[in-house]
């Protein structure tokens, strides 16, 4: 069976969302390509290595550009907040390593176009992660569209219902700082409703 090693950036909500799909996709699955759980990495040690043993990474790294630079890595998966991204992903491009970015893609327009030049100029494989595409009921609804049995759609109106935040407990997470969001809901929830679209 053909491998893919995998180093992981981000070991926060997505990361460990991003794990358990490593983990559990060719239980569920056929897949051409296994992917081998090869490195995790975040900046703070201890919780880093906590994760690394709780969700089954062979190993964890503090600095991500020893991850990129690593010959035995295949793909980069990128679950840091928005602010990161741009410079993971255009050193993980010229790295010529095949990079899976979670979204909001930037916390700036201008940092998504730096990161689609650099995926473009190394000839990189790359996708961001839009997770609902390969829901079952999103599927259903694509499909009953695309055979037209809804009759032709001329418009659309969703909503995308998630109110964790809303608990006046909840801690302060980088999707509630502008500085580090950018484009806040809008870019993070309201970019399903738009991919799916």
């Amino acid at each position: 069976m053909k491998t893919m090693n995998v180093g992981l950036i981000g070991y926060k909500f997505m990361g460990k969302a991003h794990s358990h799909a490593y983990k559990d996709a060719g239980i569920f699955f056929d897949l051409p390509i296994l992917p081998v759980m090869k490195v995790i990495c975040g900046r703070h040690p201890v919780p880093l290595k906590a994760a690394q043993e709780r969700f089954g990474w062979e190993e964890c790294e503090t600095d991500w550009k020893k991850v990129v630079s690593r010959d035995d890595i295949d793909l980069i998966d990128v679950t840091t907040p928005p602010n990161e991204h741009k410079n993971i992903v255009v050193e993980a491009a010229k790295a010529g390593k095949i990079i899976f970015c979670e979204k909001p893609l930037a916390s700036k327009l201008s940092e998504a176009y730096k990161m689609f030049e650099a995926v473009e100029k190394y000839q990189v494989k790359h996708a961001i992660c839009f997770n609902y595409r390969k829901l079952p009921a999103v599927g259903l609804a694509k499909k009953l569209i695309s055979e037209g049995k809804l009759g032709k759609i001329y418009h659309m109106r969703a909503v995308h219902l998630q109110d964790w935040i809303l608990d006046p407990e909840f801690p302060l997470v980088w999707r509630l700082q502008k500085d580090i969001a950018g484009s806040g809901a809008h870019g993070d929830l309201n970019a399903h409703i738009v991919d799916m679209a």
